[in-house]
């Protein structure tokens, strides 16, 4: 597939510096309030002051009144939990080179990750208890970033229709990003031998590392989107 075509044609895909462990309970909070109960965003908000206070910088005068909110899922998700810098911008991961490259991956839709989960397989010259253990939290790992926010609120679609074309696909707290690193840097996995890119596997997962790491460097987790 020539990669010009690819570019033109397919969205960015994007690992940002995110605040995994509140995203899961700012997810939970959204989902309920869309059902009726408000209860839990409620509580959410009281307790964490710093969330508060970055919905009132960003506009919204009552954050704990949810439907004052005029923002989509996807926004506010990403609004709340996107590690900022000390000038108000979003953290940057990584080498710029490293994250074109993972951005737009020259294969079906562009998504590098969609294109190692297909293609990933256990190794089976290693212990096989110890290697089938890390290679399926490996996955599990993958799959959470990939299509995390799918997997949880299938059929709602709330956080892949976003603003300007945001998707968030999944993310990862900080914990979660330094295991997914080991288990991606282990012995546990190899490529299918039948995958339609020669060493592409070993090049996604090479940018995927290194991307890892940069999170890893700074105690951020990550999140997994895509944007026009």
């Amino acid at each position: 597939m020539d990669e010009k075509t690819v570019s033109s044609t397919t969205p960015f895909y994007t690992l940002d510096a995110f605040n995994g462990g509140l995203a899961g309970e700012l997810m939970t909070a959204i989902e309920q309030a869309h059902q009726g109960d408000t209860n839990t965003w409620e509580q959410l908000i009281e307790r964490e002051e710093s969330l508060a206070q970055r919905l009132e910088e960003q506009g919204i005068p009552q954050p704990n009144q949810f439907f004052s909110i005029t923002w989509d899922s996807a926004t506010l998700l990403f609004t709340s939990c996107v590690e900022l810098n000390s000038d108000g911008r979003p953290t940057p991961i990584g080498e710029h080179l490293t994250r074109e490259r993972f951005g737009r991956f020259p294969h079906g839709n562009g998504s590098a990750l969609e294109y190692l989960l297909e293609y990933i397989r256990p190794n089976r010259s290693i212990t096989e208890h110890d290697g089938e253990s890390i290679y399926t939290e490996l996955l599990d790992g993958l799959n959470q970033l990939s299509q995390g926010c799918r997997e949880s609120y299938r059929g709602h679609g709330m956080f892949e229709d976003g603003f300007g074309g945001m998707k968030i696909r999944g993310f990862l707290s900080a914990t979660e990003v330094q295991r997914l690193r080991k288990n991606l840097s282990s012995r546990a996995w190899t490529a299918s031998y039948d995958e339609p890119l020669d060493g592409g596997v070993a090049d996604v997962t090479k940018h995927l590392v290194a991307l890892l790491k940069a999170a890893e460097r700074r105690r951020v987790g990550l999140a997994f989107r895509t944007h026009q």
